[in-house]
């Protein structure tokens, strides 16, 4: 038997891509240009998840900056990430195997992620990611992020077909906690953006590599879990 139609939602930076280099280009910048001291990577990637202006506000925070500079590092942040998104950043281990994989299996697959619409698909296109999915839903206005449902449920409804089961697959509690409240399976992957232990973020599933979805598939063939 196939798999019974299966589809897969992933989450962006963090699950399908290590994108914090070229966020940590982006904001270095910002903030050299408005005398605030840099940031490390490191301390960056806790940053992320909640979106481009959420990620502004706590590096302004943290640099040594006030609340008045929130739109304007956010402004200056967003234009510098958006005119190169992807020089330095890398895929995720086990992504391109279990996206073949995918492929192969013609398991529809899209993204939903809390990174701007417009960025999100000139950087999988870059990437030469585009071809796997179906769908594409990223920040968009007046539709609330994740941990909310709204984006998965904007995703789930542009599929061609809504029947089956969906899964999202993420990295941190946004992905999770919107998976529940869009009454979706959720699968976490160990070593993205969370700096909690992953096992703690309650997902019916955890993996400690994207290379391990695989086989969790394998184990779905004969019927719906």
């Amino acid at each position: 038997m196939g798999y019974l139609n299966y589809n897969i939602i992933f989450d962006l930076d963090g699950t399908l891509v290590h994108s914090v280099p070229d966020m940590h280009n982006a904001i270095n910048k910002t903030l050299t240009q408005y005398k605030l001291a840099n940031i490390s990577e490191q301390k960056l990637q806790t940053f992320v998840g909640e979106g481009m202006l959420s990620l502004s506000k706590k590096v302004v925070d943290y640099c040594g900056g006030n609340e008045e500079l929130y739109e304007t590092v956010f402004k200056s942040y967003r234009q510098n990430y958006s005119i190169e998104p992807y020089k330095y950043s890398t895929l995720m281990p086990g992504v391109m195997n279990a996206l073949n994989y995918f492929y192969d299996q013609k398991i529809p697959m899209g993204i939903c992620t809390n990174k701007r619409q417009f960025v999100t698909e000139k950087l999988i296109k870059q990437m030469s990611l585009d071809k796997f999915f179906d769908v594409v839903i990223g920040a968009q206005d007046n539709i609330p992020l994740k941990p909310k449902p709204d984006m998965i449920q904007l995703t789930i409804n542009q599929f061609n077909s809504i029947k089956g089961s969906f899964f999202m697959v993420g990295d941190t509690s946004n992905d999770i906690d919107a998976a529940k409240s869009a009454n979706i399976k959720s699968i976490a992957v160990n070593g993205g953006y969370t700096h909690v232990d992953i096992n703690s973020l309650g997902a019916d599933y955890t993996l400690d590599t994207m290379e391990e979805i695989i086989d969790l598939f394998r184990s779905f063939k004969l019927g719906p879990n």
